[in-house]
């Protein structure tokens, strides 16, 4: 008779009970509702226990992420609970009383271990189902971040706690080409980063391999580039964007990426990161348009033999890059400073432009950069 009119009253003596669902989600409270209602059943009838919500709740602690420990723990609480229930409405003081207590109770330990079996199945399938989905989900995630198809604030706070990536940055894009198919560029780069305390999430595509790395640190991100170059081992090309800070940039980056994967490397650095810089940016923002633009004056250079091109524009490029001293850039590509200085003039004479107006200097710099990056 107790046990009867307890069931009658399951969703009261749920909430006798405490916080049977373990502090989650209101489906869960629910189907805790109906696995007491299916326990004290259990007591009232001869039938045999129903062990489906049992898993049911088993399921949805799987999918909220509880603990299965914790959630082993709070049952088994909930069923000492409705012990002490089940005694305070009986108000077993008689003989017979006791006797029907006593049968009561080793009932209610049988079926808490079968609750318990099914409860932990529930929670395991459940666990499997995620696992095997969950490569699936994540490439979903990442073409959404990687397609500039994310824009609320929140979404991007999902989405990232779902991929396992901090929500703040900063964070780069790497692109690797990949040489056939089946072959991976960057092999085991995920848990090879993970190693070195760096969050990160990769797609791999039949042509290219992708990855989201967050490096808070300079220091960081030194230790993924020189990773990523072990890796390459100069066989894949690899680009890496500027940093970023927000998520929502990452279409972006991943253009940026892509662009400097494509321009011309370094035979020294198998890894090209791109430097974020105003000239650089403004190469790669519109590449077809600087393409067209460039040309006709990379043109100019037509005639001349591979060797003798790429060694004129890589004197421009170090006399760049050391501030137009000229002693530096000789030093650097160990030659006489009049040879730099005949190379430069040669770039002038060819287009037309003088090293000596800061305007025809913005323009060769500028096109130099298209030509490396895009050509």
């Amino acid at each position: 008779m107790v046990a009867s009119s307890l069931a009658e009253r399951a969703n009261d003596v749920t909430l006798s009970l405490g916080d049977t669902s373990g502090g989650f989600h209101t489906r869960l409270a629910e189907l805790c509702t109906a696995s007491v209602r299916s326990v004290l059943q259990s007591l009232t009838v001869d039938d045999e226990f129903d062990p489906t919500p049992a898993a049911a709740v088993g399921a949805a602690r799987a999918q909220a992420g509880q603990p299965l420990a914790a959630a082993i723990g709070i049952d088994r609480v909930g069923f000492r609970r409705l012990w002490d229930l089940i005694v305070t409405e009986g108000q077993f003081t008689t003989e017979t009383g006791r006797d029907a207590l006593s049968s009561l109770t080793v009932q209610l330990h049988g079926i808490e271990d079968l609750y318990t079996r099914a409860m932990v199945s529930g929670y395991r399938e459940e666990q499997t189902r995620k696992l095997l989905s969950e490569p699936a989900h994540r490439a979903v995630l990442l073409d959404e971040l990687l397609g500039g198809l994310v824009h609320d604030r929140w979404a991007v706070r999902t989405t990232a706690n779902q991929l396992r990536l901090p929500v703040t940055g900063p964070y780069i894009v790497v692109a690797a080409e990949t040489l056939d198919v089946g072959f991976v560029g960057l092999a085991e780069v995920e848990s090879k980063l993970r190693s070195l305390d760096v969050y990160s999430a990769w797609q791999e595509l039949p042509d290219l391999q992708i990855g989201i790395v967050h490096v808070p640190s300079d220091l960081l991100l030194r230790r993924v580039l020189a990773l990523i170059s072990r890796l390459a081992a100069g066989q894949v090309r690899v680009g890496v964007s500027d940093r970023f800070d927000d998520l929502r940039h990452c279409a972006h980056a991943l253009h940026v990426a892509k662009i400097t994967m494509q321009g011309r490397s370094q035979p020294s650095a198998p890894v090209a990161v791109f430097d974020g810089s105003l000239l650089a940016t403004a190469a790669v923002n519109e590449p077809d348009v600087m393409v067209r633009s460039v040309r006709p004056v990379i043109d100019r250079f037509s005639d001349l033999s591979d060797d003798e091109r790429d060694t004129l524009f890589r004197t421009f490029q170090v006399w760049q890059q050391t501030e137009a001293s000229v002693r530096e850039t000789a030093e650097l590509l160990a030659c006489h400073p009049n040879t730099v200085r005949q190379r430069l003039r040669r770039i002038e004479r060819r287009t037309e432009r003088s090293l000596s107006r800061p305007r025809d200097i913005a323009e060769l710099c500028l096109v130099f950069e298209v030509y490396h990056r895009l050509m």
